[in-house]
């Protein structure tokens, strides 16, 4: 069914490019519209109406008029601007790591709802926690963001024989797509990475555990930094690019 001249939907902002002196490009994920490019002319000019209403992790309510190449905003509704996210690096650097995944990892068209209602439910907590919990947020959004796409590494038996894993550290390799026992390991050819037992045991935590759970359980900073580690070398290797917010992430934390 074809879209009507002008259309409305809820949206979260992934991100803009400036144009010209002063207009934007807005990419935005909605959940029942998916990836939608807006073009909002004039937006950067401190008179105009949609000035600072389509910012960063803004959810907002966006009319669009259809376009010759690009759908035209029209009105935008402010619905939640999570301002905490923007007041300290370790958050903010987060919230581009997350939104970068969904840009990355959804589409245009309906098929997203889950996608986005991960990604809202995530920016929401993390505009809520203390700031020491981001990294542990991306994992759990990496990890169900992978398990959303069917992309999500083994980590309960070895890839190769399918025999369930011991209980000691193990290698990872992303070209197999999880981990590999000690007997299947000399066969592989390329990098192989080492994953702790304790690193598998979190991964099988966060796998079972919602939102909630993730920010109550402490766990070491060096283990989450591990799994994530190995999360971005899996999503990197399968949707066959780099997730360039993860080099910010890192040098914040």
């Amino acid at each position: 069914m074809a879209k009507p001249r002008i259309y409305t939907t809820t949206a979260l902002v992934l991100k803009y490019r400036n144009y010209g002196e002063s207009d934007r490009f807005v990419t935005l994920l909605s959940r029942d519209l998916g990836q939608i490019q807006g073009f909002a002319k004039g937006i950067r000019r401190s008179t105009a109406k949609l000035t600072g209403h389509l910012e960063l992790f803004y959810k907002v309510r966006i009319s669009l008029a259809i376009g010759k190449n690009t759908d035209v905003i029209t009105e935008v509704q402010i619905l939640k601007t999570l301002d905490k996210i923007n007041t300290n690096l370790a958050s903010v650097s987060c919230a581009l790591n997350i939104t970068e995944l969904a840009l990355n990892m959804s589409t245009e068209g309906p098929g997203n709802e889950i996608i986005y209602d991960l990604l809202d439910q995530t920016l929401n907590k993390l505009n809520t926690t203390n700031e020491s919990n981001a990294d542990k947020l991306l994992a759990y959004y990496q990890l169900n963001l992978l398990f959303i796409s069917g992309l999500a590494p083994e980590f309960k038996e070895c890839v190769e024989c399918g025999n369930e894993l011991t209980k000691q550290d193990h290698l990872y390799s992303a070209p197999a797509g999880g981990i590999i026992c000690p007997n299947c390991s000399p066969k592989q050819i390329g990098a192989l990475i080492n994953l702790s037992i304790n690193a598998i045991k979190v991964l099988r935590f966060i796998e079972s555990t919602d939102i909630d759970g993730i920010e109550k359980f402490s766990i070491p900073r060096n283990l989450v930094s591990e799994i994530n580690d190995v999360l971005n070398l899996h999503t990197n290797h399968h949707i066959d690019r780099k997730i360039r917010s993860r080099t910010f992430f890192q040098e914040v934390k």
